[in-house]
């Protein structure tokens, strides 16, 4: 492991610590990141049936999609099943993810571990395969093929995500984006500094299909309005509190788009899906919780969901 940070090596050696068998292998063509594939006898938790799903994301964004789809398949092992993780790998210095443009630029490295570790730990200890590195070259492509996913989801993802990822899920390929795509703000990497500079005094979230330019797929849905100003109405220039403000929704708007995708494959239905509504699903006291102002001191309680995966409800 000469080649990589001391960062990289530590995240691996932990990961490898919590099962000496699990597999850490690099892919032939990936300029960085690893195939990481859980013990056998994690592997033999797995369900055998259900709508064979990808997830593809990093950070509190990709952890809250993560865990909403683990919940949804421990209550219906036979409608839904998790196939793999793709995700970030913030500590190799080789990646090409976009970190100085991100919110990775927010932490520190030893920050950074933590959501990997996180993400990394919770779907090798369920047996589900992690892949960090490039997704344009064929050895992901075969990798790809192997999980065989029937629809994909997306959440905060570093690297474009080409055609052939695209149309590969039956049933689709989905980003939840925590701006406002419907109005056009805040799309690319920096959608909080966006509502900062425009001194906005609300946000939401926006699933959309995935297309080959980013965050400009069709939209499937939004959540219903989140207050990011603060108590006396003023604006934040707190990226990561506003952030985890915004993410506030996403669980159940995951959980939903889940919902509806094994429906339609239950029934026999074709494609992807072209509309969710998803304020119905968001009762009155869950609306006004969003619009509730940003609370300074509760900064930073999403952290420790990455590794106390008990504090995880939708």
């Amino acid at each position: 492991m000469a080649d990589i940070s001391d960062l990289d090596k530590d995240l691996l050696e932990r990961l490898t610590g919590e099962n000496p068998d699990r597999q850490v292998t690099r892919v032939e063509g990936s300029r960085w990141g690893r195939l990481i594939l859980p013990a056998p006898d994690e592997v033999n938790r797995r369900p055998d049936e259900g709508l064979r799903v990808l997830c593809i994301g990093s950070w509190t964004l990709g952890l809250l999609a993560f865990e909403t789809l683990l919940l949804l398949e421990k209550d219906s092992p036979e409608g839904v099943k998790l196939v793999g993780l793709l995700t970030d790998d913030p500590l190799d210095v080789d990646a090409k993810i976009s970190l100085k443009k991100r919110f990775w630029r927010y932490y520190e490295e030893a920050e950074r571990e933590e959501y990997e570790w996180g993400l990394l730990h919770r779907a090798l200890s369920m047996g589900i395969p992690c892949y960090t590195g490039e997704v344009k070259i064929q050895a992901f492509r075969e990798i790809l093929g192997e999980w065989a996913p029937e629809a994909i989801v997306v959440a905060a993802f570093g690297q474009v995500i080409d055609e052939t990822i695209i149309d590969f899920p039956a049933y689709g390929i989905y980003n939840v984006h925590p701006s406002d795509l419907l109005h056009c703000h805040g799309a690319g990497p920096q959608p909080w500094e966006d509502l900062i500079e425009r001194k906005a005094s609300s946000a939401r979230v926006t699933l959309h299909r995935v297309s080959p330019t980013i965050d400009d797929g069709d939209i499937v849905g939004q959540s219903p309005s989140i207050n990011v100003r603060l108590p006396d109405d003023s604006v934040s220039d707190d990226v990561r509190m506003i952030g985890e403000k915004v993410l506030v929704p996403v669980g159940p708007m995951v959980r939903e788009l889940a919902l509806a995708l094994m429906d339609k494959k239950a029934t026999g239905g074709k494609g992807s899906l072209d509309s969710l509504d998803f304020e119905r699903i968001f009762g009155p006291d869950f609306k006004s919780k969003l619009m509730e102002p940003l609370d300074p001191v509760k900064r930073g309680h999403i952290l420790p969901l990455l590794y106390d995966e008990e504090q995880y409800t939708v």
